[in-house]
């Protein structure tokens, strides 16, 4: 009996461990993500900006540090998870308390939040590009491709 026990925690704690890298993976998209809204906000900022358009330019940098902070934050607690679940996968921690599935519960609604939080900030940032005619040439600046040929025998 003991062995079925072990072997489903064994399942039920791979399977945490794979969420958490998901969670993870999620994270570090949201960081490419996050770059590429400074970038688009920097040459929000590098125009003019209109006077009713002011109050709105500071929100959104309010906002985009804010969630900056916060991604930090939930990069290091996923983090220090996955450690935790590692050690308990190898079986070197056994203890699990009722703060654990709190936790747990918690780093979800922490990223769902978060995740939803740079939607609105999404959807505001490119609003106001739209508004200050920003959004007209390529963000970044295309780079030239070298082409190569080569002799077919």
């Amino acid at each position: 009996m003991e062995t079925l026990i072990d072997s489903t925690l064994s399942a039920e704690f791979q399977e945490l461990y794979l969420e958490n890298k998901e969670w993870l993976s999620d994270i570090l998209f949201l960081e490419d993500e996050m770059r590429f809204f400074k970038k688009l906000f920097d040459r929000v900022l590098s125009g003019t900006i209109e006077r009713e358009n002011l109050q709105q330019t500071e929100m959104i940098s309010a906002k985009l540090n804010l969630i900056l902070e916060r991604r930090k934050q939930l990069k290091t607690v996923l983090e220090s998870r996955k450690t935790q679940i590692e050690q308990l996968l190898a079986g070197s921690a056994v203890t699990i308390g009722i703060e654990f599935i709190e936790q747990d519960a918690a780093i979800i609604a922490g990223i769902r939040s978060l995740m939803a939080d740079e939607k609105l900030l999404r959807d505001k940032l490119f609003m106001l590009a739209e508004q200050q005619k920003c959004n007209v040439g390529p963000i970044v600046a295309a780079k030239r491709l070298k082409v190569q040929r080569y002799p077919i025998f």
